[in-house]
């Protein structure tokens, strides 16, 4: 039974890291799409 809940936990702890680096990377995502955009503008003029 020890074994079954340290999988248990062990699998909590990776979902919660793979959703922090979700998060984290769509924040970024957004920060750098804010500064591409007016980039990309310059160059096409």
């Amino acid at each position: 039974m020890e074994n079954g809940l340290s999988v248990v936990i062990g699998m909590s702890i990776s979902y919660l890291f793979s959703l922090a680096g979700l998060i984290f990377a769509w924040i970024y995502y957004k920060k750098n799409k804010k500064k591409n955009e007016t980039g990309i503008k310059k160059q096409e003029i």
